[in-house]
């Protein structure tokens, strides 16, 4: 598992799934596992079960929906779904359950995970 923001950015900077998936205004949730690769029943797990427990992540999360699911994924949203995605690439592969290192990577790091940070970031591509 990656540990280092830095490189975990950088990752998603060069994977060629995730490469423009954020230029879009909105796409669905069916739209963007199918981009990543994977069941939306595991986005809806992630945040349940990783954004939910990390209040200021689930605010920031949620912000322009006002704490509520839409079917509909923003730029920041895939973002952060990206970084899960990255973070647990091995043990999605592996069938293995345990976020607790996402959680805690995405705790350590949520400061330079905010909104204004992910569209600096966006900026800079």
């Amino acid at each position: 598992m990656h540990t280092d923001l830095p490189a975990v950015l950088e990752k998603l900077r060069q994977s060629p799934k995730i490469k423009d998936a954020f230029l879009d205004n909105l796409l669905t949730r069916e739209e963007w596992v199918s981009i990543l690769g994977f069941h939306r029943t595991t986005l809806w797990r992630w945040e349940e079960d990783i954004i939910n427990k990390i209040p200021p992540l689930k605010t920031s999360y949620y912000e322009s929906e006002r704490g509520l699911r839409s079917n509909y994924l923003d730029p920041y949203q895939r973002f952060l779904s990206a970084v899960i995605f990255l973070l647990k690439d091995e043990s999605i592969k592996k069938g293995v359950k345990n976020n607790s290192q996402v959680i805690q990577f995405l705790k350590f790091n949520f400061m330079h995970l905010r909104r204004k940070n992910f569209e600096q970031w966006q900026e800079n591509q």
